[in-house]
């Protein structure tokens, strides 16, 4: 294995765990994993249906993202597209909140997700597209 291979992985495995974890720590309390984030977008343009509705499926997404992430191959690239498409959606909250730290926490997240596709060698690229 080299190390560009080496790289992936330890990417992979890291984002993988991430998100799964994410999403698994959430699911057992849902309602109260609800409550409290949707409370801080009470102040913003978004409806609290819109709102309870996007966050009683992240949980879900995340999970979604970090199994597909850490089963590897053409399933990692549809978890870090899956997980990109998840951090723009907080993302957006996050500015409209003007939560300013909270967004540059995330925009890590962004980076991570951008190298980890990026990172992907191209016989892949092409073998999924």
């Amino acid at each position: 294995m080299n190390n560009n291979q080496l790289a992936q992985l330890v990417i992979r495995i890291g984002l993988g765990i991430n998100m799964l974890m994410h999403g698994l720590v959430r699911i057992p309390k849902l309602g109260a994993f609800v409550s409290k984030t949707a409370a801080g977008f009470s102040q913003t343009i978004l409806p609290p249906i819109l709102t309870n509705g996007f966050l009683y499926t992240l949980p879900f997404l995340e999970f979604a993202s970090g199994v597909l992430i850490l089963l590897g191959g053409q399933f990692s690239r549809w978890g870090y597209v899956l997980g990109g498409a998840i951090i723009a959606m907080l993302l957006f909250g996050t500015t409209l909140k003007e939560d300013w730290a909270g967004a540059g926490n995330q925009m890590i997240y962004v980076i991570a997700f951008y190298l980890a596709l990026r990172s992907l060698n191209d016989s892949n690229r092409n073998r999924y597209r």
